[in-house]
C-alpha cells in the first residue's frame, strides 16, 4: 500500500475501533438493564427482535444508497445521527425518562441507522486498500474489531455497575461522534453505479440487479441457506440464552458478565491474528471445514457445562466456573475467525465494486433473517424451560447442520473464483 491507502485504511479502522467500543459498552448494559427491570427472557426476545428488525428490512435499500451515494459521507453522518439520538437517551435517563417502552422505540431508530452505516462499510473496504492486500486487510480490520470488542464489554459490565445506564449511553453517544470526526479525514473516491436519481422504480430494480447476481454464483445460495438456519440455532443462543443463565440462572456478576462476553472476541483476535501470519495460504475450504468442526465440539461442551450437576459441581458463580467458560468461548472465537475471514475476502474478490453494496446487504438479509424469529421464540422458551435445554437442542442441531453442509456443499462455496478469472 502507498501512504495514501495505508492512511486511509486507519483512519476506516480507527473510526470503527472507536464506535464499536461504545456499541460494545452499550450493547452488554442492555440486556442487563433489562433484566434487572423486568428479569423476562420474553422481554429480552423482543428487544432482539426490535434491533434487528428494522434493520433487516433496510438493508436491501441501504445497499442501494451505498451504490449511488458517497459511502464515506453516508458513513460519517450515520455516525454523528446515532451519536446525538444516543446522547438524548442519556439526558432522558438522567432526567428519569428511561423505561422500557422508550428504550424499545429508541432502539427501532438507530437499528434502522446501523443498516445503512452498514451497507456503506461492508463495502467501502475494497475501494480503500489494494486487492491484493485485501486477504491481510480483512485480517487486520478483523483484529482490530476484535480489540474493540474485548474492551467494549470488560468496560461495558464494568461502567453499568458503577454509573447505571445513564453513564453508559454517555459513553457510546461519545464515541460515536469521535467516530465520525476521524472518519471526515479519509480520502476517498466514490464509485457510483453510473445511477444518480434515486426513485421508488429504480430501488427495487437495483435490488433485483444485486439479487441477480447472487443466483448466477455457483455455491454462494448454498452457503447462505446454510448461514440463516445456523443463525437461527445459534444467534438466540449468545444473544438471550447466554446472558440468561450467566444472570439469572449461575447469579455471575455484571462485571463477570462483562468480562465474560470479551473471550468471543479475543478469541477472534488471535485467529485473525493467525489467519493473517501463520494460516495465510490455507484454503478456504480447508479453513472454514476446521472451523466449523471445532466450533460445534466446543459449544456441544459449553452447554454440558450449563447442566446443574456440574455448575454446582464447580461452584455456581465461582472464579474457576467462570474461566473454564471464558476458555472455552475464546476457543470458539478463534475458529469463528477460520470461517469468516475466508467468506469476507471471498466476497470482496467476486463482486464488482458497483454492486458491492446491494450484494452485501441482500446476503447479509439472506444470513441473519431467521435470527430475529430465532431470537424471539427462544425468548419465550426461556420463560417456560431451563436455559441449558435450549443450549444442548442447539448444539445438537446445529452440529448436524455442520455435518451435511461440509458434505453436500460444492467447492465454489468455499473457494469461489475472482471476477477477473471469470472474465
Amino acid at each position: 500500500m502507498n501512504g495514501q491507502q495505508r492512511k486511509n485504511f486507519w483512519l476506516y479502522s480507527l473510526g470503527r475501533l472507536v464506535s464499536l467500543i461504545g456499541s460494545g459498552i452499550q450493547m452488554i448494559a442492555l440486556p442487563l438493564y433489562i433484566l434487572d427491570q423486568t428479569g423476562s427472557g420474553t422481554l429480552m426476545g423482543v428487544f432482539s427482535l426490535l434491533n434487528m428488525v428494522p434493520s433487516l428490512i433496510t438493508a436491501p435499500f441501504a445497499g442501494v444508497l451505498g451504490d449511488r451515494m458517497n459511502r464515506k459521507k453516508i458513513m460519517v453522518n450515520m455516525d454523528f445521527l446515532r451519536g446525538v439520538i444516543i446522547l438524548f437517551m442519556a439526558y432522558s435517563a438522567y432526567e428519569g425518562w428511561m423505561n422500557i417502552t422508550y428504550l424499545f422505540t429508541a432502539q427501532v431508530f438507530i437499528s434502522i441507522i446501523d443498516s445503512v452505516f452498514a451497507g456503506s462499510t461492508g463495502a467501502m473496504l475494497p475501494d480503500l486498500v489494494p486487492m491484493d492486500y485485501l486477504t491481510k486487510a480483512n485480517s487486520l480490520n478483523s483484529s482490530i474489531s476484535s480489540v474493540s470488542n474485548i474492551i467494549g464489554p470488560i468496560l461495558g459490565g464494568i461502567i453499568y455497575g458503577f454509573g447505571g445506564i445513564k453513564l453508559v449511553f454517555l459513553i457510546n453517544g461519545i464515541s460515536f461522534a469521535l467516530s465520525a470526526v476521524s472518519e471526515l479525514f479519509i480520502t476517498y473516491k466514490p464509485h457510483f453505479s453510473g445511477k444518480t436519481v434515486i426513485t421508488v422504480k429504480s430501488t427495487f430494480s437495483d435490488i433485483k440487479e444485486g439479487l441477480l447476481f447472487i443466483k448466477g454464483k455457483t455455491g454462494l445460495k448454498e452457503l447462505f441457506v446454510f448461514a440463516m438456519f445456523s443463525n437461527f440455532l445459534l444467534a438466540p443462543i449468545f444473544m438471550i440464552v447466554f446472558p440468561y443463565i450467566m444472570r439469572q440462572e449461575i447469579g455471575f456478576s455484571s462485571q463477570q458478565y462483562g468480562i465474560s462476553e470479551s473471550a468471543f472476541t479475543v478469541g477472534i483476535l488471535i485467529g485473525s491474528v493467525l489467519i493473517a501470519t501463520v494460516f495465510s495460504k490455507i484454503t478456504g475450504k480447508k479453513s472454514m471445514s476446521i472451523g466449523l468442526i471445532a466450533e460445534s465440539l466446543i459449544f456441544f461442551v459449553i452447554s454440558v457445562l450449563f447442566f446443574p450437576q456440574i455448575v454446582s459441581g464447580l461452584g455456581g458463580a465461582s472464579w474457576t466456573f467462570f474461566i473454564i467458560l471464558y476458555i472455552n468461548m475464546m476457543v470458539i472465537g478463534l475458529f469463528n475467525a477460520f470461517v469468516n475471514i475466508p467468506i469476507n475476502t471471498n466476497l470482496q474478490k467476486m463482486t464488482p465494486a458497483n454492486l458491492r453494496s446491494r450484494v452485501f446487504t441482500v446476503l447479509a438479509l439472506i444470513a441473519q433473517g431467521a435470527v430475529p424469529i430465532g431470537a424471539f421464540i427462544f425468548g419465550i422458551l426461556l420463560d417456560l424451560m431451563e436455559g441449558y435445554q435450549l443450549m444442548l437442542f442447539s448444539s445438537v442441531a446445529s452440529a448436524l447442520m455442520v455435518v451435511v453442509f461440509l458434505k453436500v456443499a460444492p467447492d465454489e462455496t468455499f473457494d469461489p473464483k475472482p471476477i477477473a478469472e471469470e472474465a
